[in-house]
């Protein structure tokens, strides 16, 4: 007996061992939350720019914006601009069995500016105490908001949804998720009409906001005060809806005409409607269909090299050269769509649908950007898409702009983003909830975090753990 104890013991310590060896290396917070921003043009996108400008900050909230001072600390940079801190409306956090991801992911999106963004719809538990650790500052990254668990009918579109399939267990689970502190509430495609109004009606008693993909079986025309994902809905206005598992379908996209893309204004704003429509997604899914023709993103290059592998098990792309070009013919129509919907005053929000194949966090928001500039006319309107209009959407008066009482979410750079959105890649320090990081300490971190998820050791215990459990999340079809 004294013997098993012993090997069981040295099995334990051994297995501890290797689970510490693979967590990432800690990285400290930042204490301070009070800061002079100074000598700076603020940039409000579509609303107001202000030169030679500093920004007082006390803890973590914008106190003052006002003309420089003689007395004001020297700048961070002479002649830069400040923005405020992006935001990706529409991103999902790995599980907690991808171990250390969620840290990865937390830090690749300050690397790219990203200062807030918004989990619609949970892999696991885990992401709420995730969420409360970014937030509390214990966790290098940006502030979290979370819509919980996705609701869905049957049979679910989505793996790890919470279905309901009455108007009773459809309100239940929007008080349950309202009680536990969530900032949205996201349907999904099979959620029943019946389902679908009960869940409206509980998440506006909670004042919740409501997003998510337009149900198939309730159509556009009847939705209303709701936040649509991607393109869900849009090309079934008067057609049928595409085959189970699917979102919608480049096909049924192609098939639409010019007259039913200009009808889809009158209908978004009689019907309060808003779109993340998730652009770069599109093209991105390409990847997976063929990896020498269209090559990872330098920012894939941060991640471990499981996902490689991994995404192919976990969500769909287009199979076959016909899928392929079809995908490639399609996406002009697709930024008309989106053009159309901004030219008759819809809200247009900027998320990538992080963590589907490709969509590397906070790169892929820059990528986005790309996309709206060329939907919406102009760089600032793709700005004002990734800040003021997200940030109306998901914390109104909170995040979006440069206030007084605003969180202190802050990009300072050194050229204008709104000539060039290559400005962005030119941050020099960015303030993410009052708490200041330096573009030299962000990349040094990075480059350590480099080094431990490209390890031996990591990729040998990870890989064969994500290979096996990764199968969960299969979501082939789907573009969510």
């Amino acid at each position: 007996m004294k013997w098993g104890a012993g090997v069981l013991a040295a099995v334990t310590c051994v297995v501890l061992l290797v689970w510490w060896a693979i967590l990432p290396p800690a990285l400290d917070v930042p204490g301070g939350r009070e800061h002079i921003i100074s000598g700076v043009t603020v940039i409000n996108p579509g609303i107001e720019r202000l030169v030679n400008q500093s920004i007082i900050i006390r803890d973590g909230r914008i106190e003052e914006i006002r003309a420089r001072i003689d007395s004001d600390p020297a700048p961070v940079c002479e002649g830069c601009f400040a923005l405020p801190g992006l935001i990706d409306a529409h991103v999902h956090t790995p599980p907690s069995f991808i171990v250390g991801n969620q840290r990865l992911f937390a830090l690749m999106y300050l690397r790219y500016g990203v200062t807030s963004v918004r989990d619609v719809g949970q892999s696991d538990a885990s992401v709420v105490d995730f969420a409360a650790s970014l937030n509390d500052g214990q966790i290098v990254g940006p502030y979290m908001y979370r819509c919980g668990p996705v609701l869905e009918g049957s049979p679910p579109g989505w793996p790890v949804a919470r279905v309901v399939d009455t108007a009773e267990a459809a309100r239940n689970a929007v008080m349950e998720f309202a009680d536990r502190g969530v900032d949205c509430i996201k349907v999904y495609n099979e959620v029943n009409e019946e389902s679908f109004r009960a869940i409206r009606a509980a998440a506006a008693e909670r004042n919740l906001p409501l997003i998510g993909h337009v149900p198939h079986s309730v159509k556009l025309g009847i939705v209303e005060n709701f936040e649509i994902q991607h393109f869900t809905g849009i090309p079934y206005l008067a057609s049928a809806r595409p085959p189970m598992g699917w979102d919608y379908r480049d096909e049924d996209i192609e098939a639409m005409s010019d007259a039913d893309i200009a009808a889809l204004g009158e209908i978004f704003i009689a019907n309060r409607l808003s779109i993340t429509p998730t652009l770069a997604n599109h093209t991105l899914r390409l990847t997976d269909s063929d990896i020498e023709r269209f090559p990872p993103t330098a920012g894939a290059a941060h991640l471990p090299a499981f996902w490689t592998d991994s995404w192919k098990l976990v969500a769909g792309h287009p199979q076959g050269e016909e899928a392929v070009m079809r995908r490639i013919a399609t996406q002009p129509r697709y930024d008309a769509i989106v053009a159309e919907l901004h030219k008759a005053g819809v809200d247009v929000l900027a998320g990538t649908d992080t963590l589907m194949p490709w969509v590397v966090p906070g790169e892929s928001l820059h990528l986005e950007l790309a996309r709206l500039e060329k939907a919406l006319g102009s760089p600032e309107a793709a700005l004002k898409a990734a800040t003021v209009t997200s940030g109306a959407h998901i914390a109104p008066g909170q995040i979006g702009t440069l206030r007084p009482g605003a969180r202190a979410d802050i990009l300072v750079l050194r050229d204008d983003p709104t000539v060039s959105l290559s400005a962005l890649s030119g941050w020099t320090v960015v303030i993410a909830n009052g708490r200041r990081y330096d573009r030299e300490t962000v990349d040094g971190w990075l480059a350590r975090y480099d080094a431990h998820f490209h390890g031996v050791l990591y990729n040998t215990v990870v890989s064969g753990l994500v290979s096996r459990l990764a199968k969960r999340f299969s979501h082939r079809h789907a573009e969510d």
